[in-house]
């Protein structure tokens, strides 16, 4: 396969800006494991499958603590690049430390709170949470984990944060550049 010049710098300015920020990690490529769930639109879900094809954003919350967090990077992330068609958003929190008999409460609350628009692309997680702790490098529970998928669902970059703030514009421009290679 041969890469185009433009190619080539796409990518090294890619990777010069996910290393300019402390909250970023260029993650070598690695295959995503696969994970399932029932979005809160009710269709199955299996990931990354669903996201293949396009360049995609998985972002996990493992507390209730994590909610706001990952609700200020979906907006974020959404609002500026929801709209191109190569893109995709999925928000996974991972609900199996909540105890079995109130899941069905905590995720009929979410379906409450979450815009019909989203709800297809927003996946309650019931299992392999140690697993996904580990994928994504956990560390706190108060952030939001978000994981960079390109095209062909390969991890190319993780993120743990607190905030939008840190390390959006550079998680912003690998996406973009991302977005761009065909």
């Amino acid at each position: 396969m041969r890469i185009l010049a433009s190619d080539r710098t796409r990518s090294v300015l890619f990777l010069l800006a996910a290393l300019m920020s402390p909250a970023l990690a260029v993650a070598q490529r690695q295959a995503m494991p696969t994970i399932s769930g029932e979005s809160l639109a009710g269709g199955k879900v299996v990931l990354p499958e669903a996201a293949k094809g396009k360049v995609a954003v998985l972002i996990f919350g493992f507390t209730k603590a994590s909610k706001e967090t990952t609700k200020a990077w979906a907006t974020r992330l959404n609002s500026e690049l929801g709209g191109q068609p190569d893109f995709v958003l999925w928000q996974l929190p991972v609900l199996e430390d909540v105890p079995r008999l109130i899941r069905g409460m905590v995720i009929s609350g979410m379906k409450k709170t979450v815009p019909g628009n989203l709800r297809d692309h927003f996946v309650p997680l019931l299992e392999s949470e140690a697993e996904l702790k580990k994928l994504v490098n956990y560390k706190d529970a108060n952030d939001a984990y978000l994981i960079v998928l390109d095209r062909s669902s390969q991890i190319v970059q993780q993120l743990h944060s607190a905030s939008p703030e840190a390390g959006f514009a550079q998680l912003r421009t690998g996406i973009q550049t991302l977005v761009m290679q065909k």
